[in-house]
């Protein structure tokens, strides 16, 4: 939060004027610049010193705030006002309990009436920091890393189509000139992960790299091919040309001559959601809406009066499953912004009333510029215990998954069979199961942090060491990892796989059992005498065969036994998997090489979104299984298509699973009418 300092009485008037006028602009590092000489002439400036705390408040460097703020105590007899800033630093630094006690120290009733507002709103924000640190939400939240954070200031990014790569920008010595406000200009970086989800060190982005201009990309949309970037208080577009560079930045039709900051493209461009300040006499940013003509123009602009509140809103970003993510200063921030999310009523045209994100994703700092792709999400963050000001962060919106396997002995066959697997994390919670006979387990472990596996038998402890779960984002899922008794061959960190959509479960991966083929089962000892016993019983001979007399019967035309394939989709997806590729294949040749067959392939959604868009969704996935079968070789006339939209389930709409089931294309055996064939 920001606390206007206009109106508060200087006790060094003439040699702060300057700094006030920077600090009201929100110049924090001209103003220290500027308390750099008053600081070095007279050692016991306290005004200076308070007000040095603050800048460096503002700039996230807590323990110099501190150190100052303690220096600066005697100025409090003076000025009632000194314990409303210095309350805000424990607040942005987390000590929720040390800022009311601070703030309590001031009596509100000693104060004007604009400096009560200030109080107020502060302790307000105390309170909704207890409330929502006290119940952080089950996901992780995981620093970039020095490739991409500094200690500079990284945020505002956006991420690539296939969420391997990253812009975003940088402010930080080294990358630009120094603009007017004591901090380098901005300059859009780039980078991509590894295989393993690493990131590589980041570069500038050609073209946009300008040393004199502050520039942040803001969405990257069409396949990669479109870029808005906002460049020294407008907002622009760009198109990737046929060469790979990106054409002339375009500005937008909503850029006026205030601070327009943000936007967002959505409704396949059809309508923006943007953050301007242009109708603001206090030059806090508020979110607007417009939607594209049929002309090709835009309509006025819409002003989102149940999201904006008299603080600053910003960074709008609209998920693939209708949810608006933004960052506010208001509503029931805990700090300065905070991410809230809200949804529009198509009943009535207004959003629902913003929900804070809560924690961990929201602490009393600024977070903002929160992307979210399925169970995937970044977030740009002041928070304490990042490598500088402002970093990125990535946000895998659950924190256990899915393992499963088998313990074996190094012999790759012999199963570790009845054993008891415990994994222990760092806050001492435990969760054990236990192996069958084939050696098989299968359990929920926690991901991206450290862990420790034990496996014990008949008191004995097999095998203890620490591991930990990264999780990739594919296409696939592979939750799959084979522990060894009596041998190294597993590393620390495992790796699995999962495909990113808004209703994955990690704790019920759809995945097919553990494969025990080559492993000799274990016999439980207990089981012995039984077997003992009926080896012991009466043998009665095998009944005499009779055979039976049958008519021989002409042989079935059959498409040789073959059983078609269903193909799976990810939620709101129509592109085919690549684990499906191999049975398409087979269809396709079994189709080609006999041409009497004529095969159904139908279309199927879950129960989710409205029933036209499932119609065309339907017919979006078989169009893909057709076009398949028909670039393998495959008559058109032998195909019929069909979309059933959400009208045939298989499974219940009700579950993550269930619904999970249903989102398919069914192949099916029809005959010249189209009625089914069952062979």
């Amino acid at each position: 939060m920001i606390f206007s300092l206009i109106g508060i009485a200087s006790l060094q008037a003439q040699n702060l004027n300057k700094v006030y006028g920077a600090m009201a602009e929100e110049d924090w590092e001209v103003a220290l610049q500027e308390l750099e000489p008053i600081l070095a002439k007279k050692k016991k400036n306290y005004e200076a010193m308070w007000l040095a705390g603050i800048c460096h408040t503002k700039r996230y460097r807590m323990d110099k705030a501190f150190e100052l703020f303690k220096e600066a105590l005697p100025l409090a007899e003076e000025l009632p006002y000194f314990w409303i800033p210095y309350a805000e630093a424990y607040l942005v630094a987390e000590r929720v309990d040390d800022a009311e006690r601070t703030l309590r120290r001031l009596n509100v009733n000693s104060l004007e009436d604009a400096d009560q507002a200030d109080w107020y709103a502060l302790f307000n924000k105390i309170q909704n920091a207890r409330k929502y640190l006290s119940n952080p939400k089950d996901i992780i939240i995981k620093n970039l890393g020095p490739n991409v954070n500094t200690e500079g200031n990284e945020y505002s990014q956006v991420v690539t189509a296939n969420q391997m790569g990253i812009y975003f920008t940088a402010r930080r010595d080294g990358l630009g000139k120094i603009a007017d406000d004591g901090e380098n200009y901005e300059m859009v970086m780039t980078a991509e992960m590894d295989d393993l989800d690493k990131w590589k060190k980041d570069r500038p982005l050609d073209g946009f790299s300008a040393r004199d201009a502050n520039e942040a990309p803001v969405q990257l949309t069409n396949g990669d091919s479109t870029l808005l970037t906002f460049l020294d208080e407008d907002l622009y577009i760009s198109y990737r040309q046929a060469d790979g560079t990106w054409g002339k930045r375009q500005p937008l039709p909503i850029n006026t001559n205030k601070w327009d900051s943000h936007a967002f493209l959505y409704n396949n461009g059809n309508s923006m959601i943007y953050a301007s300040s242009f109708g603001n006499d206090d030059e806090n940013s508020d979110l607007y809406i417009v939607h594209k003509n049929a002309d090709g123009s835009w309509t006025k602009p819409y002003f989102i009066e149940e999201l904006n509140t008299p603080e600053r809103e910003d960074a709008p970003f609209v998920a693939e499953d209708g949810t608006l993510y933004f960052s506010s200063q208001g509503h029931d921030s805990m700090g300065g912004y905070d991410i809230f999310s809200t949804r529009l009523d198509s009943a009535t045209g207004k959003f629902s009333e913003p929900q804070n994100m809560g924690a961990p994703i929201n602490l009393p700092n600024d977070d903002t510029f929160f992307t979210l792709y399925g169970k995937n999400a970044y977030l740009s963050s002041s928070r304490p215990d990042g490598y500088g000001q402002v970093d990125i962060y990535r946000i895998i919106m659950f924190n256990k998954s899915q393992l499963q396997g088998k313990l074996l002995d190094c012999d790759n066959e012999t199963p570790v069979a009845y054993a008891e697997i415990k994994v222990t994390t760092e806050d001492g919670d435990e969760l054990t199961t236990t192996t069958d006979e084939y050696g098989v387990y299968k359990m929920v472990m926690p991901i991206e942090r450290d862990f420790t596996l034990s496996v014990s038998k008949d008191d004995e402890v097999l095998y203890e060491k620490e591991h930990a779960i990264r999780v990739l984002f594919r296409d696939e899922f592979d939750v799959e990892q084979d522990f060894y008794i009596g041998c190294d061959r597993v590393e620390k960190e495992i790796y699995v796989k999962m495909i990113n959509s808004f209703d994955l479960d990690p704790t019920n991966v759809p995945v097919p059992p553990v494969s025990t083929e080559g492993v000799q089962p274990v016999v439980e000892e207990e089981e012995e005498p039984i077997v003992e016993v009926i080896a012991e019983d009466p043998v009665v001979p095998d009944p005499p065969v009779v055979e039976e007399k049958t008519e021989a019967l002409p042989p079935a035309v059959t498409p040789e036994n073959i059983e078609l394939p269903m193909v799976y989709f990810d939620f709101d997806k129509h592109n085919i998997k690549s684990e499906f590729f191999k049975r398409l294949d087979e269809a396709a040749e079994l189709l080609v090489r006999r041409r009497d067959l004529r095969i159904m392939v139908a279309g199927h959604t879950d129960a989710y979104g409205t029933n036209p868009y499932n119609v065309a969704l339907g017919r979006r996935r078989y169009t893909e299984v057709y076009n398949y079968l028909i670039n393998k070789g495959v008559n058109p006339e032998q195909l019929e298509t069909k979309t059933f939209s959400e009208d045939i389930p298989v499974a219940s709409n009700r579950t993550v699973q269930g619904r999970a089931f249903n989102r398919r294309v069914e192949l099916y055996f029809i005959d010249e009418d189209g009625n089914r064939v069952d062979y």
